[in-house]
């Protein structure tokens, strides 16, 4: 007898079960990836963040506002672009940065080809003027130094989470 309320017939209730390892692998994979892209994409916001919000005294007083705007990032998975950001026009006593928006795009544009043969994710961030190293060096100011070394001791509590929640989430998934 069938309880109440069942569409199965006994021999679909007998019947085992078809497992689909593929599908399951398949769903595991998407996963991983939308849940890394996720974060790296959420750090790269974070990075810019720091970089382009510090008043003068804690970075480099804008002139033209280049610089600041040059700040960007972009996600990589297996060479291909899955996200970019920052890169936005910032104000300055004798400019509005878009020269260093444009900038930084064509430089992070440079940058990313050499991750283009690369397999796995990658997340770039720039700061596309050319005199970035120098304001750095020479100014002994802050440009990205400070940013880079927050964001890798940062990616180990980043990573940590990253795997619960892609175990968490790859737990609920059935094989069936």
């Amino acid at each position: 007898m069938r309880p109440i309320g069942s569409n199965r017939s006994r021999k679909e209730e007998s019947m085992p079960k078809r497992i689909d390892p593929a599908g399951y692998v398949s769903k595991c994979k998407e996963i991983i990836e939308s849940n890394t892209i996720r974060t790296l994409c959420e750090l790269g916001e974070e990075c810019v963040k720091r970089v382009r919000d510090r008043a003068g005294d804690e970075s480099w007083y804008d002139h033209t506002g280049n610089l600041r705007s040059s700040v960007g990032y972009i996600v990589l998975y297996e060479g291909k672009e899955v996200q970019r950001g920052g890169f936005m026009s910032t104000s300055a006593p004798e400019g509005n940065g878009s020269k260093g928006k444009q900038e930084g795009q064509n430089y992070l544009e440079e940058t990313a080809k050499t991750f283009a043969e690369s397999s796995g994710f990658s997340l770039v961030v720039v700061a596309g003027m050319n005199y970035a190293e120098f304001v750095e060096a020479m100014d002994n100011k802050d440009v990205l130094s400070s940013t880079e070394l927050w964001a890798r001791g940062k990616w180990e509590e980043t990573e940590r989470k990253l795997k619960t929640k892609i175990e968490v989430e790859i737990d609920k998934l059935e094989i069936f």
